[in-house]
């Protein structure tokens, strides 16, 4: 069963952003204008993950990122709707807002810079309170 935006509790929050390239895709997401595919979202994923810009990333690298974006990562956003299945790939999901928003309460409670402020960073950037490999 899937949660709904009145029931995306801060544990299931910071289960699911709990792992780099989740919170990886869900920045990307959020801050595009359009869905985007699974590809483009480990190509942003490993470039950043290698220090390097996506169009200087070897074909493995990106592979091994999409595979296990669509394998482990993405479904687990798409079942607690923070994204959901578009047509050209993903878009943002009714919980995704919830989700982001939990998260900066959070870091503004305990003090800190948001690791979602996507200003300054890249997808795939570590964040202070996300360190996470899960």
């Amino acid at each position: 069963m899937t949660e709904t935006s009145s029931d995306l509790g801060p544990v299931t929050a910071f289960h699911l952003l709990s792992a780099r390239r989740r919170v990886a895709a869900v920045v990307a997401v959020e801050e595009a204008n359009e869905p985007i595919s699974s590809g483009e979202l480990a190509t942003m994923t490993a470039a950043a993950e290698h220090g390097r810009p996506p169009g200087r990333l070897g074909g493995r690298s990106a592979s091994a990122v999409k595979a296990d974006l669509e394998n482990d990562h993405l479904p687990r956003l798409v079942a607690h709707d923070v994204l959901r299945d578009a047509e050209d790939g993903y878009a943002a999901g009714a919980n995704l807002e919830s989700l982001l928003s939990i998260v900066d309460t959070t870091v503004e409670r305990f003090g800190g810079r948001s690791p979602l402020a996507t200003a300054e960073r890249q997808p795939g950037d570590d964040g202070p309170a996300l360190d996470g490999d899960g």
